[in-house]
């Protein structure tokens, strides 16, 4: 605890995370990521930088290994399936401490489940619960005993039991971090408050404790001292704030040991070629997109929204922005235009590589006539000021940005160029990435914008991940349907699909057949997929080897510092 005390006060003295000597940081890896909200709970957190925190101090039943599998974390074993699927049962690891001292139980599971259950609760993860027994009455008494499909057999059991067999059932009750019932001692249902408050002081069972943080310097770890696990031979862990603009450049003065997660060709290929910088790449599960607000302004018309895409050269962009004639012994950065918005690390990765034909899909080819026809089919009459007009409503797009962002510096000019050749008046509101977020998620900000971009990453190889962003049953304040597109006949095939858990060729199909709806309805449109390649000093690590779904935070565990 010294050595944690000495690196705070270094970090108060000289208000910088790199300022302490060489002597303190020898034993500490710098990790450079976009600032992070202090939102460090499996509960409610929602940028993939809040997300580092989480994976550092929060374990899961399960999750997954350097090639990809899913295996046990806290789960003694893989669970068992029975009532044709509908319940799971876990065996839980015996031993465990949380970082307060106090011993991990299928209490603490239960626990976290009902959190999310809470009349109270408005965060992303709702639909980790809503299809376990019982969690309407919960829901509407409070009572423990009416959530009938959490069963806690014994310290160590713990039996989840479901409405309905479905593809998500294992990974939503699996795969999300772990809360200590100890660490809320105020909590009371109805009320959220009181775990909301301790947002910032995460309490897990995790490899690392969460030593300090503010929103200028960042976050500092050390090794918790009651971790269960191997490996995590790293002491100290700083997650420093970079902008996107300097990032590179941090790395290479040594500023910052490790950037996670870059696309941008003029950062992997200036890495590439310099002697001490390693690269560990590999397929990125995710994707950056657009996505068009469906109930307010001009893009409630999906006229309008497809017109949008028909004059977004996405292909001429990727061609572009991608080229990287500078890199040396790797193959380009691995970018594509998707066919649909999918989990590539998925069965419908073929489709989203476009390595694969879907009948009926429409994969929106640059098509400027196009786009002027789709509006003019739909009523939209331009004026003598050259936009368009219908009913009285002008053809006003409002675009949400984030200031400082690379890619969004190259894509917002070709918008206000392309869409005001079809006759769209484009406006651009500029906002830190915390604020995008805000603005997104919260039902009061439908009104300012029509138009965002936003890159996304999914931690699993579930196909069913893209259930909570498209089913109107998330289209709230905090649900991730943030387009707010309520669609029956999407939520059907949705629903289908999620329900296909034997048969995996027929999910697939219907997977098919939404990805066709998802083009007809055009709310979320896929701008590119890529590799991604994790950059570190390579003088001071060694052994980082991260993959598709075990990122930097897993990878450490086998990592070390020369």
């Amino acid at each position: 605890m010294k050595k944690v005390l000495t690196m705070f006060t270094c970090l108060l003295m000289a208000m910088s995370l790199v300022a302490c000597d060489s002597s303190e940081s020898s034993d500490t890896l710098i990790m450079g990521a976009e600032k992070l909200t202090g939102t460090f709970s499996p509960l409610y957190y929602s940028s993939s930088y809040d997300g580092y925190v989480v994976d550092l101090v929060y374990d899961k039943l399960l999750d997954y290994d350097e090639n990809n599998e899913l295996r046990p974390e806290l789960a003694k074993e893989l669970p068992e399936f029975t009532n044709e699927g509908k319940t799971i049962t876990f065996k839980l690891q015996e031993g465990i401490k949380f970082s307060n001292g106090e011993e991990f139980t299928a209490n603490d599971v239960a626990f976290t489940y009902r959190l999310l259950a809470d009349p109270d609760y408005d965060g992303r993860y709702q639909p980790y619960v809503q299809y376990i027994e019982g969690y309407e009455a919960y829901k509407a008494s409070g009572k423990v005993e009416d959530f009938t499909g959490i069963n806690v057999i014994d310290d160590y059991t713990i039996e989840f039991t479901f409405t309905e067999a479905r593809s998500d059932n294992v990974l939503n009750v699996g795969n999300s971090g772990i809360v200590s019932e100890s660490a809320y001692p105020d909590y009371k249902f109805g009320d959220m408050s009181s775990v909301k408050d301790q947002n910032k002081t995460p309490i897990g069972t995790g490899p690392y404790v969460l030593s300090s943080w503010d929103a200028s310097s960042g976050a500092v770890f050390a090794k918790n001292e009651e971790y269960w696990g191997e490996g995590f031979s790293i002491e100290k862990i700083i997650i420093k704030p970079v902008e996107m603009t300097t990032d590179w450049d941090e790395l290479k003065d040594g500023s910052v040991d490790l950037l996670a997660g870059m696309i941008e060709p003029k950062k992997v290929g200036p890495a590439s070629a310099t002697d001490n910088i390693e690269l560990s790449s590999y397929p990125r599960s995710g994707m950056g997109y657009i996505e068009m607000n469906s109930v307010t302004g001009a893009t409630q018309d999906v006229a309008v929204r497809k017109a949008l895409v028909y004059a977004f050269d996405r292909q001429g962009f990727v061609d572009s922005y991608y080229e990287c004639d500078d890199c040396k012994g790797i193959d380009g950065v691995g970018a594509y235009v998707p066919g649909t918005y999918q989990n590539p690390a998925s069965a419908m990765g073929e489709v989203v590589r476009n390595n694969e034909e879907v009948e009926g899909l429409d994969t929106w080819e640059y098509d400027i006539e196009k786009a002027k026809a789709t509006l003019d089919e739909a009523g939209w009459v331009v004026g003598d000021d050259g936009i368009r007009v219908k009913d009285g409503q002008r053809l006003e797009i409002k675009v949400l940005s984030m200031k400082d962002h690379d890619i969004l510096s190259n894509l917002v000019p070709m918008w206000q160029k392309d869409w005001k050749e079809i006759g769209a008046e484009v406006s651009v509101a500029t906002v830190d990435f915390n604020t995008l977020l805000d603005k997104v998620y919260n039902e009061e900000s439908l009104n300012e914008w029509n138009v965002f971009f936003m890159a996304t990453s999914w931690t699993n190889d579930d196909m069913g991940g893209i259930y909570s962003s498209f089913h109107s049953t998330q289209a709230y304040s905090g649900g991730d349907n943030t387009s707010r597109i309520n669609d029956p006949e999407l939520d059907g095939l949705l629903d289908e699909a999620m329900k296909t858990v034997d048969d995996q060729d027929k999910a697939i199909e219907l997977y098919h057949d939404v990805a066709v709806r998802l083009g007809e309805l055009c709310v979320k449109v896929p701008v590119y997929g890529n590799t991604y390649f994790d950059l570190y000093d390579g003088d001071k690590i060694e052994g980082l080897k991260t993959n598709t779904l075990y990122p930097w935070t897993s990878a450490i565990q086998n990592a070390s510092l020369k």
